[in-house]
């Protein structure tokens, strides 16, 4: 059974994740591998998602990618299989960056998107920023720069509303980074004037990244940062500049991984190249190369080769330029033949991950319940809610307030006895009203033969029965609170009605919870918010 020494290893687990967002990813790998360990002892499975969660995120910070990719994978397999959309929107998000290193920028954007859909039920700011990043990548890796600007903008307010230095700071480096694409990109094309004004704004916002991540001490999103600025920068001219940043980097603490290093022999040996110092450069993009080849990091790899071509050809050495071209070739050759491989291995792992999915789905539609209240699950809601199509009905969506901090301020199990009591209670309130876990703390409601007149009493009578209901024996202190969106069949079926009821929750949580919001006016009041 679940003791202190449980909590003690979640707690630690999460202690580990926060290692990560500070950028001490050598330091929190070492401490996650003990804690692998120490969860597969115990056979505790959530410790054990968290644990893999961590390796995927530090290993993608070190440039470990198969390994990232590996544990990412598990991680996700098991929150698709449990109701916590916190850590399974995370999970998603990391398998989904996972994905974009190892170069499969398509199968990426769509886990991205899973994780921001799955994000956007939970209250957490800084994790809907974070998901939003990773589908913003994607659409860099697939030059949709705009795109991802946009989605940038929108990730960056969620960030400063949460106060979340690591997330303000990572938003920030991407911002930027999507900005040195388009700068590129321009001169490329021989746009002067667009160049221009993209190089100012990315200069900028690589500015801020680095004063962000610096004040947050968060060491993995500077280095990224000074490096970025280090390219960019001596890419428009300002040798100075980019050389203060590098040297910034030089001071830094902590242990760094191939993906650091390169990245920074890389920014240097730009650095040196502008200042016609070719020999230096030279020397450094070897260093490169070497290291991409003991660490298999293949696009790092055709890079450095790519750079050692072009300085070859600069100084008037083609035969040596011509050797490296066709190293470069074969490494582009290697690199395809590799990304086919890792491709066939990710939909292997998605097509196993379906596989339990739907064996999950099978057995849970054959009992009809859910497991831990014994109320009707979501298959059975949905097998009620095809049939209401031509029926006169009203269908709600409940929301447990604030859940997420019960399970974190008291732990999961007294989680688990919140949602046994609520449902138990709303169950028992009426028998014309019929109750239905569909995931989490959410749950659905169904008033069959009822108009809103009639249902939305009952709905308050569940908001305020729920609101008195005492729950002291599990935990000293604690209170819950429910908010509520109604919507009638009519006019709306389907899964409009069902957006309509989701949208009226909505507004409910913003109008500042414990409520039942049962009118049309919640549309106009969820654009107006």
């Amino acid at each position: 059974m679940p003791g202190y020494e449980d909590q003690s290893l979640l707690s630690r687990v999460h202690a580990c994740w926060d290692k990560g967002r500070v950028g001490r990813s050598h330091e929190g790998l070492v401490e996650a591998r003990r804690l692998l360990i120490e969860a597969r002892r115990a056979n505790d499975l959530e410790a054990l998602a968290g644990v893999n969660r961590c390796i995927g995120w530090f290993c993608l910070q070190l440039g470990f990618t198969e390994d990232a990719l590996k544990a990412a994978n598990e991680a996700r397999n098991y929150y698709a299989g449990v109701d916590d959309n916190w850590g399974h929107a995370l999970s998603l998000a990391v398998y989904s960056w996972a994905l974009l290193d190892v170069g499969l920028s398509d199968i990426g954007f769509e886990s991205a998107a899973e994780a921001t859909v799955i994000a956007a039920r939970t209250d957490d700011l800084a994790l809907n920023a974070f998901a939003l990043n990773c589908k913003a990548i994607a659409l860099v890796m697939c030059l949709e720069d705009k795109l991802a600007v946009a989605l940038l903008d929108e990730a960056l307010e969620l960030a400063n509303l949460s106060g979340d230095m690591s997330t303000r700071a990572l938003t920030l480096v991407n911002f930027g980074y999507a900005k040195m694409n388009q700068v590129f990109r321009a001169r490329a094309e021989g746009r002067r004037d667009a160049e221009s004004m993209l190089a100012a704004e990315a200069m900028d916002f690589v500015e801020q990244a680095v004063e962000v991540a610096r004040e947050a001490g968060d060491l993995w999103n500077l280095r990224v940062a000074l490096c970025n600025g280090a390219e960019l920068f001596s890419f428009d001219g300002n040798i100075e500049r980019a050389k203060a940043l590098l040297a910034e980097w030089d001071d830094l603490p902590g242990v760094t991984g191939p993906r650091e290093d390169i990245h920074y022999i890389y920014s240097k040996g730009d650095v040196l190249y502008r200042l016609d110092r070719n020999e230096e450069a030279l020397e450094l993009y070897r260093d490169a190369l070497r290291l991409a080849d003991q660490s298999a990091l293949h696009d790092h790899k055709v890079n450095a080769l790519r750079r050692l071509c072009e300085i070859k050809a600069k100084r008037g050495e083609f035969e040596q330029a011509l050797s490296y071209h066709r190293a470069f070739h074969d490494a582009y050759v290697a690199q395809t033949g590799e990304m086919s491989r890792r491709r066939a291995h990710a939909l292997d792992m998605q097509l196993q991950n379906d596989k339990l999915r739907e064996k999950a789905a099978q057995l849970e539609m054959q009992a009809g319940l859910d497991p831990l209240t014994g109320i009707p699950n979501r298959r059975a809601f949905d097998a009620v809610f095809s049939q209401l199509s031509h029926q006169q009905a009203v269908v709600g969506i409940l929301d447990i307030d604030h859940f997420k901090l019960v399970n974190d301020h008291y732990s999961h199990l007294v989680g688990d006895q919140v949602l046994i009591r609520v449902a138990g209670l709303v169950e028992a309130i009426n028998p014309a009203m019929q109750i239905f876990r569909i995931g989490g703390e959410e749950f659905a409601l169904v008033f069959a033969g009822m108009s809103l007149e009639h249902a939305e009493p009952l709905a308050t009578l569940v908001v305020n029965a729920v609101r008195r209901l005492d729950l002291g024996d599990i935990a000293k202190g604690l209170q819950v609170t429910v908010s509520i969106g109604l919507a009638e069949s009519g006019v709306l079926a389907g899964t409009a009605l069902l957006a309509e009821a989701d949208r009226r929750l909505y507004v409910a949580k913003k109008a500042g919870r414990d409520r039942v919001i049962a009118d049309a006016r919640s549309s106009i009041l969820a654009v107006s918010a």
